[in-house]
């Protein structure tokens, strides 16, 4: 299988993370946990939201994990209210995914336990969340009925060096004692085999079907980035960040109508793909695009001209009829002499 991008997941027990640092170790994505579960209950990851702000930050794509011990629908209902609220306003790039590998599970029996893992993506999906599901290759093989879930992406986990899973899979954790600049002490390392993104942009998942700023196409216009602290997005989201934008000029193609998010939002193209940024007076400014001002240079000169040859025109027909009238006149005078003599 072909590796699309590297990765890592991370959760707390990671601590303080220097997201440039991991992007700068060619790190691609990261799945951020959302949550788990202990004797107080089902709880957010306390660093959840800035691992994935973090990420985003640097131009890495984020999805999520939560770690799942509901063992009836009641407790999957119970679990996801939580991390939905978590999720809400959010735009991920990979999956959110039910981590199901806890040994609490294992008793439950292969059909009710495979029920409760598809009950819970099912529900993520009608929220509007891309969902997979997570377990490591001996669990999936002995605890779940992995043919029942084969719609759904699947990330397994195996440290051996080979994955020993024989059904088809989207993401291989291949090492959980791995070592990344800018994380200190352990961490999961990750292949993805898929790019998830056009996928999910299509299906409106990730908050990637939320409505934008009414657009209105620009002509003639270039995007100038003349300050280095001027961030790109893939969408008219502030969460969405790709990172920072280099100095340079880009066609600009459409302006937000109004004010969205409090900015006015422009898409700009940048290599073969569009893009959104917002209007900051110390980061970047619309210019005219040189050709276009020449072209409407050009075409206010043949304007002119057009104008000028419509006078010509008028006035060559002017004088014929002067002339006209001035024969008239002479016949009329030339009668007149006639008829005096």
């Amino acid at each position: 299988m072909t590796v699309f991008e590297t990765g890592i997941d991370v959760s707390r027990y990671q601590g303080q993370i220097n997201w440039p640092q991991v992007a700068a170790a060619g790190k691609q994505f990261a799945i951020v946990r959302v949550g788990s579960s202990n004797n107080n209950g089902v709880y957010v990851d306390p660093y959840f939201l800035q691992n994935v702000e973090g990420a985003h930050s640097v131009g890495m794509k984020v999805g999520a994990y939560y770690f799942t011990y509901a063992q009836t629908e009641e407790q999957v209902i119970r679990e996801l209210q939580t991390y939905l609220a978590a999720l809400e306003g959010l735009r991920l790039e990979y999956p959110v995914f039910v981590d199901v590998e806890s040994n609490t599970l294992t008793g439950l029996g292969k059909d009710t336990l495979t029920g409760l893992v598809k009950f819970a993506m099912d529900i993520l999906y009608q929220r509007g969340w891309y969902a997979g599901y997570y377990s490591y290759t001996n669990f999936a093989n002995t605890y779940l009925d992995t043919s029942r879930l084969s719609a759904y992406p699947f990330w397994v986990a195996d440290y051996r060096g080979y994955v020993g899973y024989k059904g088809s899979y989207d993401m291989w954790q291949y090492s959980s004692t791995g070592r990344v600049n800018g994380i200190t002490g352990a961490v999961d390392l990750n292949y993805s085999y898929k790019n998830f993104l056009p996928i999910i942009k299509a299906g409106g998942f990730n908050g990637f079907g939320n409505q934008g700023p009414a657009m209105q196409p620009i002509s003639g216009k270039t995007l100038e980035v003349f300050n280095a602290r001027c961030e790109y997005f893939y969408t008219a989201n502030l969460n969405d960040i790709v990172g920072y934008l280099p100095l340079g000029e880009y066609p600009a193609l459409s302006i937000s109508e109004n004010e969205y998010q409090g900015y006015i939002w422009v898409t700009f193209r940048y290599g073969n793909e569009e893009y959104w940024t917002v209007l900051l007076s110390d980061r970047n400014r619309l210019v005219d695009t040189p050709d276009a001002e020449c072209e409407e240079q050009l075409e206010q000169a043949l304007q002119d001209l057009e104008q000028a040859n419509a006078k010509i025109i008028k006035a060559a027909e002017l004088a014929r009829q002067a002339a006209d009238l001035a024969g008239q006149a002479s016949e009329l005078a030339d009668q007149a002499v006639d008829t005096l003599l």
